[in-house]
């Protein structure tokens, strides 16, 4: 629960910051869902996005302006992206779910497990592609480096994942104020869990 800690502390330090990317983050997910066809797909590279604004303001302790460096690995980026789209959609399906006409004993587990299992390729996903910009490596390899290092640290994970989803669970009730107040909490967590995963060499072939 170290990453969590640390992202409550960081959002707490910096609530106007953090705010703000909520803000950005919600408003960008709420138009890009009615998006005939390619909603799913915009969704997805915008998470990425947000996700690597982030970092660069926890990494800086400003925000970047200078984001040339995303033409280099394009490709990579959008690979992702596509990879990341059935995670979105299952996060999509969870709010649906939570709030069906189905009894909430029902729906809330449902749709609580929906969400984890969103959460957690978010971040494996996220941390593939970080460690792809960092290293240079290639796509798939970066991929499979981090759902080893996931599956071999479980534990880390779970409880990121829990904290997250349900939070986002939360955020559900509270319509968009709880998105902007849920996705800088997951963007900041999924950065402090990456960085936890690189202090134990998480991410190092053995």
């Amino acid at each position: 629960m170290h990453s969590v800690k640390q992202a409550l502390i960081m959002f707490r330090k910096n609530w106007k910051d953090s705010l703000l990317l909520g803000v950005l983050a919600t408003l960008f997910t709420f138009f890009s869902q009615i998006v005939p066809t390619i909603g799913a797909l915009l969704i997805a590279v915008g998470l990425l996005i947000f996700q690597e604004l982030a970092n660069l303001r926890l990494q800086k302790g400003r925000w970047e302006r200078d984001f040339t460096h995303l033409q280099k690995d394009w490709v990579s980026w959008l690979i992702t992206a596509v990879i990341l789209m059935p995670t979105g959609i299952l996060m999509g399906s969870a709010f649906g779910v939570i709030h069906s006409p189905q009894p909430l004993i029902q729906s809330l587990p449902a749709g609580f497990g929906l969400m984890a299992m969103g959460v957690f390729f978010y971040f494996v996903l996220s941390h593939g592609l970080n460690l792809q910009l960092e290293t240079h490596m290639g796509i798939a390899k970066a991929m499979d480096r981090t759902v080893i290092a996931a599956i071999k640290n479980l534990g880390p994970f779970l409880g990121a994942t829990v904290a997250i989803s349900v939070a986002l669970v939360i955020a559900t009730y509270l319509r968009g104020l709880g998105l902007i107040l849920a996705l800088p909490f997951m963007f900041f967590t999924c950065f402090y869990l990456y960085i936890e995963m690189k202090n134990k060499n998480a991410f190092e072939k053995k």
